[in-house]
């Protein structure tokens, strides 16, 4: 009753999951809502220096959007396609290199 309740959203996001009390560590909670809160605020801040370079006034909807997609276009990329990493690995790298040493 007296806790957060971000902390019992993700509390029941866990259960959701299929995870009861006990099935994790209390301090798990706090760091998803640590995770949560610094992305929120990188996000915001990102989002506020969309919104200055535009001239707008304050943010709006559009500006959190493009944070968004520029932080999931940063943070997830995709690896090469399989037929191109063979081409540009360096073979001075290569596992039988490192037996040599």
């Amino acid at each position: 009753p007296d806790e957060p309740r971000d902390a019992r959203v993700v509390r029941e996001l866990l259960r959701s999951m299929g995870l009861g009390e006990g099935e994790y560590e209390p301090r798990v909670v706090h760091q998803f809502l640590d995770l949560a809160y610094r992305y929120a605020g990188d996000v915001l801040g990102d989002a506020q220096v969309y919104a200055d370079h535009a001239g707008k006034p304050q943010l709006d909807a559009d500006d959190v959007r493009l944070a968004i997609q520029a932080k999931v276009n940063f943070s997830f990329s995709q690896p090469p396609p399989r037929e191109v990493r063979p081409t540009t690995a360096n073979p001075s790298y290569s596992i039988s290199s490192l037996d040599s040493d």
